[in-house]
């Protein structure tokens, strides 16, 4: 009797793995496919073989794009709603409680409390199911490499996502983005001795006469990543380069708003060769970078929490329509790309 039931048990396992294995096959086969961008991290694991282990755009969700209700414990079913943007990838719309109806494109995940790196209170973890991509031996050390390590430039991966009709995801293979960022932090935040004191106080200079930086100039790289020239556009006043929260905390808002909006010319065009850099500087002391405050607007250094608030520098290109009558249209790389978090003194 014993020995049945061992068999059993053996058999049902056996089945129940041939079953999601041949659900994989037909979602592969017959779902709906989308890119989805990722940040790849700790590719290799020697006791499974080289796979890439990633963290998608969509891993963390702010609450504010939430619609239902709000998780009350670990592995809760939720479903990311996708918008098709520029380059066939797809991005947040917004996330729910209840599975979507009609032709919105949607992804399934469960709610992950202690996994990634926003507070649970104002960002909603997820997990998809394909957080691990496996690939062939030693393969996953030289896609980490190329993705950027570190403060190294970024390229991003994006992953072949096939979609069942009820949301689940099945990776089946992946892309390099043609434009890849970089973030430097080219001069930092200054305080006494270059320390904190131990209560996490900047403090005065021993010459009065010392202007104490409170924010950080930043160097911004953008590289063509692809094998054929691509274009970037630098609009007037810097703004094809916006600033965000990425914070614990609360979440800042930067005060500089431009009343109409640019018009990219032939001379904000830039040509890039295939593998050529291009870096943009910017200084966090600038009142183009103040955020607001409790009273006005200032610094970054000055108003907000050296530990918990962070930020992120976007690129984001004007659309297709906006360079329809410029000479080297057909060379712009369209969408947007997002650098690293980074506060007064340091990068994430």
């Amino acid at each position: 009797m014993r020995n049945i039931i061992i068999i059993g048990s053996v058999l049902l396992q056996f089945f129940a793995l041939l079953y999601m294995a041949g659900e994989r096959e037909v979602i592969i086969h017959t779902g709906k496919t989308v890119f989805l961008r990722t940040i790849p991290v700790d590719p290799n694991d020697p006791f499974r073989g080289d796979y890439v282990s990633l963290k998608y755009e969509i891993s963390e969700i702010s609450r504010k794009f939430l619609k239902g209700r709000t998780p009350s414990g670990k592995g809760e079913r939720y479903y990311t709603v996708l918008k098709r943007g520029e380059n066939g990838l797809y991005s947040l719309d917004y996330c729910t409680s209840e599975k979507p109806s009609g032709d919105d494109v949607f992804i399934k995940g469960r709610y992950d409390k202690s996994w990634g790196w926003g507070s649970p209170e104002k960002y909603l973890h997820l997990k998809y199911g394909i957080e691990k991509y496996f690939v062939q031996q030693k393969k996953g050390l030289d896609i980490e490499k190329r993705a950027g390590r570190g403060n190294d430039i970024h390229v991003p991966l994006e992953v072949e996502v096939a979609l069942g009709s009820d949301g689940t995801a099945v990776a089946k293979g992946y892309r390099w983005g043609q434009l890849g960022i970089g973030l430097e932090i080219t001069e930092r935040a200054q305080v006494r001795n270059n320390n904190w004191n131990s209560r996490g106080e900047q403090s005065a200079p021993e010459d009065k006469n010392v202007k104490i930086r409170k924010s950080p100039k930043l160097k911004i790289i953008l590289k063509n990543a692809s094998d054929r020239p691509l274009a970037v556009v630098n609009l007037p006043d810097s703004r094809s380069f916006n600033a965000v929260s990425a914070s614990l905390g609360k979440e800042w808002v930067f005060s500089k708003t431009f009343g109409k909006p640019a018009i990219p010319r032939d001379e904000d065009v830039i040509v890039l060769k295939p593998q050529e850099e291009m870096s943009f500087y910017f200084d966090f002391a600038d009142p183009r970078w103040f955020v607001n405050g409790e009273k006005k607007p200032d610094e970054i250094g000055v108003v907000c929490n050296e530990w918990s608030d962070m930020f992120r520098i976007i690129y984001a290109a004007p659309s297709r329509d906006e360079c329809n009558g410029l000479e080297k249209k057909d060379l712009i790389w369209h969408g947007n790309i997002i650098t690293r978090r980074f506060n007064a003194g340091r990068i994430d």
